[in-house]
């Protein structure tokens, strides 16, 4: 396989995905500053998710028009111009939409990445290519938080936003340079959004990102929260525990393109689910602080497990007419529900009970769904 423009890839999908994961760490300092109650500072995270949601299904049609290379560089110029913006936002209204802008920004990335990853690599080493590829989610999740916890010593919270908005406006011109453009194919005759939405497939999908989207990045979206406000811990002990707990996740997708290929999508699938489910519910049930250290650790490794076999069973299953096409349906909905209201909810549950309740729930639902994975179909497009 070839390294660099894999290399230029992961570091594009580091990138994109830390301007998502910065929020995480600095929730508490903005709930702080702007005095919201936890609902009202996970609903942050809605807005966001509201403008992924609408990108990632836009992007489908986007990339017919604009090409696949230019749509993920024009998300990035934006990406940098929201960062900018942040630099001058005091009140909770203009961070719902600067919120919502980063989402119609860093929403174009996957969509138009995928085909570039899969026109570049040959179809046996997808799994391996698209695993590598994901791995930079899991490094961001990892070092944004310690980055963070140490960082906000000597720097205001908006500091990191602007350094963020000067890489985002820099690095995709070495993108440009190494990646190919995939050749257009046209779609196929009733080949449309609304011909996918009649697909079992598709539904059943969805159902599984927004569980799993929901475990991972949901959950790790109000974890400081968790921490600091329910638990107690102390804000450098808890965005370090956070970091460090999500150290072993970086190993996953990696494994995880391995093991598509060599044992199938369903079967990495099921288990990548119900692991999920138990783990998340296992960090709902911790009490000590060595034990939800430990369920963290678990919990963040067992939790990505799910995207990168998600991305290879869609490349397997969708031409590449209609990738982009699909990959932004089933994105759009479950990150929509996973990513953006998961937060909002399990704020909410805290406001009235406790963050332990949500947790609970959303494990239990996320081991319940692994069984819908035998329905899924070969064919989902056309």
């Amino acid at each position: 396989m070839r390294i660099l423009p894999l290399f230029i890839f992961w570091c594009l999908w580091y990138l994109n995905f830390s301007t998502r994961t910065i929020f995480s760490p600095i929730l508490p300092l903005i709930e702080d500053n702007l005095l919201l109650s936890h609902g009202k500072a996970g609903g942050l995270f809605i807005s966001l998710s509201v403008g992924y949601s609408l990108s990632l299904l836009a992007t489908g049609r986007l990339t017919l028009a604009w090409g696949y290379k230019r749509t993920v560089a024009i998300g990035f110029l934006g990406v940098s111009l929201v960062f900018f913006g942040f630099q001058f936002a005091e009140s909770y209204i203009s961070f719902h939409l600067l919120f919502f802008l980063l989402g119609l920004g860093t929403g174009t990335y996957i969509p138009g990445i995928l085909p570039i990853i899969t026109e570049t690599y040959e179809p046996r080493n997808w799994g391996k290519a698209i695993g590598l590829h994901d791995s930079a989610a899991s490094f961001s999740i990892f070092t944004i938080p310690i980055l963070m916890a140490y960082g906000l010593q000597f720097f205001s919270y908006k500091t990191p936003l602007l350094f963020l908005g000067v890489i985002s406006l820099v690095f995709p011109l070495f993108f440009w340079k190494v990646s190919v453009e995939p050749q257009k194919e046209p779609l196929q005759k009733g080949e449309g959004y609304i011909s996918l939405l009649k697909k079992s497939t598709i539904w059943i999908m969805i159902l599984l990102w927004i569980l799993s989207s929901g475990s991972s990045m949901g959950v790790y979206s109000i974890l400081p929260l968790y921490l600091i406000k329910e638990r107690g811990i102390e804000f450098e002990l808890a965005n370090t525990l956070l970091g460090i707990s999500r150290a072993g996740g970086m190993a996953v997708p990696i494994l995880i393109g391995f093991l598509v290929d060599r044992y199938g999508y369903r079967t990495i699938l099921f288990f990548s689910l119900l692991l999920t489910g138990l783990s998340t519910i296992g960090l709902s049930l911790s009490s000590h602080l060595s034990l939800i250290f430990l369920s963290l650790t678990l919990q963040a490794v067992l939790s990505l497990g799910f995207f990168p076999v998600a991305l290879a069973t869609v490349s397997k299953l969708a031409p590449l007419s209609s990738r982009s096409m699909v990959l932004g349906v089933i994105m759009s909905v479950g990150v929509g529900f996973g990513m953006g209201l998961t937060p909002f909810l399990l704020g909410l549950t805290a406001d009235h009970f406790n963050f332990r309740v949500g947790i609970f729930w959303l494990g239990l639902l996320t081991s319940l769904s692994s069984l819908s994975v035998y329905l899924l179909k070969e064919e989902i497009a056309g």
